[in-house]
């Protein structure tokens, strides 16, 4: 089991600057074939929702998230 992530942003302009104006954060956490994926994927929205970081960014924010199983 593990989380693997990766996060993309779009560069866009805002007040006549340039900055990131949108993030996606693509997450993929395998969980044992016991688990529950629908737990799973709930508390990771619920880590993206509530992440200081990514709160205090500019700009709309969105979660990919994939919940594997693994063998």
């Amino acid at each position: 089991p593990g989380l693997t992530s990766r996060v993309g942003g779009v560069l866009g302009k805002a007040d006549g600057a340039a900055q990131f104006t949108r993030y996606t954060t693509y997450a993929t956490l395998e969980i044992p074939r016991s688990g529950d994926a629908t737990k799973a994927r709930s508390l990771m929205e619920k880590a993206e929702h509530g992440c200081l970081v990514a709160a205090s960014l500019r700009g709309t924010r969105a979660l990919v998230a994939e919940v594997v199983h693994t063998p």
